[in-house]
């Protein structure tokens, strides 16, 4: 008689349970109170949708047209995308020469600073001017808006590491290249994570105010259109479609920051 041995499969730690459930189970109780409370609110004061609509108004208009408020998210949220990547780039690039050169640092600084204190939003009129309807001015918005958190914050990781092992990288004949990727780059990672996290929701705002000045598509148009024809549900319904797009690119950025950055989690 032969006897057949089924491969031993560990059980889950039931520690990766309990922290799923932790991470969704308060969210989506704060959101069902939140709502909950919002519809009750409506509901029992009889409160007109000019004034304030029910959330299951607003889910109503949205489930209406399903395909074109997918159109228009992706529209925006391509505009918001391209955007945080061009400010990434030029942010990194700055903030690599701002920590090795102390001139470029002097020089960049108050550069950096004048965009900090720049209103942004008194630049979308001159940039549909100069740049059009189209996709650029969106971009430039939407890079504008992110630029600052992020060279900040990478600037700060690159500069802020620990002198002894720098030292002790230098003692074993380490390069600045070396220096630079195997030291400077992890220790600026998590700086710049958590730039990005508060930079998703700043690219998309960029983004719907460029289209606000000057758009043929997008949820800015959407807003508009909704505002200048009193559709008061319509525009909350934009306002929710963005609100769902922040929290999912947020949520995006955490996933991409604990695959990149498990070696920190793990010290």
């Amino acid at each position: 008689m032969s006897v057949t041995m089924e491969p031993y499969v560990p059980p889950d730690p039931p520690g990766r349970h309990r922290r799923a459930l932790a991470a969704v189970v308060p969210p989506a109780l704060a959101f069902a109170v939140l709502f909950g409370s919002w519809e009750l609110f409506v509901r029992l004061r009889d409160i007109s949708p000019l004034v304030l609509p029910a959330p299951t108004a607003i889910w109503g208009a949205l489930s209406e047209e399903p395909s074109y408020w997918w159109d228009q998210a992706l529209v925006t949220g391509t505009e918001a995308l391209l955007g945080l990547v061009v400010a990434t780039v030029v942010a990194l690039g700055i903030a690599v020469l701002m920590s090795h050169f102390r001139a470029v640092d002097r020089a960049l600084g108050p550069v950096v600073t004048m965009v900090q204190v720049t209103p942004v939003i008194a630049l979308a009129t001159p940039l549909v001017i100069w740049l059009g309807f189209g996709l650029a001015p969106k971009v430039v918005m939407a890079a504008l808006i992110t630029f600052v958190p992020l060279v900040v914050n990478a600037a700060t990781g690159l500069r802020a590491i620990d002198p002894m092992t720098e030292e002790l990288l230098r003692s074993v004949a380490a390069s600045r290249r070396e220096v630079f990727w195997k030291l400077r780059v992890p220790h600026a990672l998590p700086y710049l994570f958590s730039a990005l996290r508060v930079c998703v929701g700043l690219a998309l705002i960029g983004a719907l105010v460029a289209e606000w000045f000057g758009s043929t598509e997008g949820l800015g148009r959407t807003m508009n259109q909704a505002r200048n024809s009193l559709a008061i549900t319509k525009l909350w319904a934009a306002v929710a479609v963005l609100m769902v797009m922040g929290i999912a690119a947020t949520a995006i950025v955490r996933l991409v920051e604990r695959w990149a950055l498990r070696w920190h989690t793990e010290t």
